[in-house]
């Protein structure tokens, strides 16, 4: 969670203390939960800067990178299965609320 309003003054500085404290190397995740399925989480990497509200979730220009390699690494065509989650519905999606 980036809104530590009070704690940091950037995104950055608070993207840096939430992987190191939870000894993340970067935001996104992917484990492997059974045979051929995948659980993978995405998370945001803006808050303060966001450019619309803090409360969008921005997956970042690397992750999106990341999810493609990943995805095209483990095709549905040999039967893998891909599960996402992601704090909020992303922007772009057409999401307000999940319920």
């Amino acid at each position: 969670d980036l809104e530590g309003i009070d704690e940091f003054s950037t995104d950055e500085a608070n993207l840096e203390a939430f992987c190191r404290i939870h000894h993340k190397p970067t935001m996104q995740f992917c484990r492997q939960i059974a045979d051929r399925t995948l659980l993978v989480g995405l998370g945001s990497t803006v808050f303060r800067t966001a450019k619309y509200t803090s409360h969008e979730v921005t997956v970042d220009d690397e992750q999106l990178a990341w999810f493609e390699r990943l995805v095209s690494e483990h095709p549905s065509e040999e039967g893998w299965k891909v599960f996402v989650f992601t704090h909020a519905p992303p922007i772009g999606s057409g999401l307000r609320v999940l319920q």
